[in-house]
């Protein structure tokens, strides 16, 4: 009885912590391009129109997911309001009044905005502050590309708010830290990558085992995400968010059959190169220098290798102190419930991946 009763209640909490995935939105990243020439400064500024539909809480797709078009016009002066207000430059201290410039451009699921802003005379830019969508998801981020005058990219969050505009100086180093840290981001506020990574590696019961089958994966979705990134193979993301959601299904199932995960890097690798196509749309959100391209590349590929090695070490750990317990012992009882644990942990996972195949199919 204490086992079924210790069962109950752990898949209890897998359960709860899954819907609490399932049902948050989770944003997009948005970004900005800002041109600097002295005193005035001209922003476009892209958003994914899902965020839009959360924050505003209207409709602006039709029933065959397309964009709906005469709604965005009809909400026009609610949209740029809303990106106005969050999107705010400053001249010295003071935050101005932008204008518009042209209509709303329409790329893909992203709508840019066009933003314009001007000093006075005496006055120079000096502070860029994003607080887009925070109110809907508090892991929002906000990429901010700057060229003209000055040329940097800056990662922006809700406990990094704003960029500044004064002169100064960006090395190499800064761009190679920049990335690193927006592909373990990725990792750890990608939740469908962690999910899969869980089903990937729950069987496993060392590191090295894990580091192999990891490593795999990532150099597969190396290739992947520079092949699209440079546009020399291109898939949409309607047919790659779905089979990265089947990806975690497959693997998830496959736990129940397996005793190991020995030989899967191969089944790692293939995947990874479906996920690489998923990473590179955040690489393309972000905004790749093209004059430091392969040093941008090679950077959030080590953040992403960073965020999933961290994943497996504290999985580990976790997995370590968990059959150090009395009630995991390793005997046949003890690993026989070890195993029930493990396939418990799959089983949510593989409902999380139905729920994201549902989702991104249907809805």
């Amino acid at each position: 009885m204490g086992s079924m009763k210790f069962t109950r209640v752990l898949l209890s909490l897998l359960l709860v912590f899954s819907c609490g995935l399932g049902f948050a939105h989770q944003t997009k990243l948005s970004s900005s391009l800002l041109t600097i020439d002295g005193s005035s400064v001209r922003g476009e500024v892209e958003v994914n129109v899902l965020d839009l539909e959360a924050a505003l809480d209207t409709t602006l797709f039709n029933h065959d997911a397309s964009l709906d078009l005469d709604s965005i016009e009809l909400r026009s002066d609610v949209i740029f309001n809303y990106v106005a207000i969050n999107n705010r430059l400053y001249c010295d201290s003071v935050a101005q009044v932008p204008t518009k410039f042209g209509d709303f451009r329409v790329d893909g699921e992203h709508l840019i905005i066009g933003l314009g802003w001007l000093c006075g005379e005496t006055t120079v830019p000096t502070r860029y502050s994003v607080s887009l969508f925070q109110e809907v998801d508090t892991q929002s981020r906000h990429v901010v590309s700057v060229s003209g005058d000055q040329s940097f990219v800056e990662l922006l969050s809700l406990d990094n708010q704003h960029v500044s505009l004064l002169t100064q100086k960006h090395s190499w180093l800064d761009l190679v830290l920049k990335f690193i840290i927006s592909g373990v981001e990725h990792i750890a506020i990608g939740f469908d990558h962690i999910a899969f990574l869980i089903a990937v590696i729950v069987l496993g019961r060392t590191f090295w085992p894990l580091f192999k089958v990891i490593t795999a994966f990532t150099i597969a979705h190396s290739i992947t995400l520079t092949l699209a990134v440079l546009n020399v193979v291109t898939i949409p993301p309607t047919v790659i968010e779905p089979l990265i959601a089947l990806s975690i299904v497959y693997v998830a199932v496959e736990n129940f059959f397996v005793a190991d995960i020995k030989r899967r890097y191969w089944l790692t690798f293939i995947f990874g190169l479906i996920h690489g196509f998923g990473f590179a749309s955040v690489l393309r959100d972000f905004g790749l220098p093209q004059d430091s391209l392969i040093w941008a590349l090679a950077s959030f590929n080590v953040g992403v290798e960073i965020g999933q090695l961290a994943i497996v070490l504290v999985s580990v750990i976790c997995w370590r102190l968990m059959t150090a317990l009395p009630f995991f012992v390793s005997t046949d009882q003890g690993l026989l419930r070890q195993r029930n644990v493990s396939l418990m942990i799959s089983s949510v996972v593989g409902l999380l991946g139905c729920g994201w195949f549902i989702e991104r199919v249907f809805l």
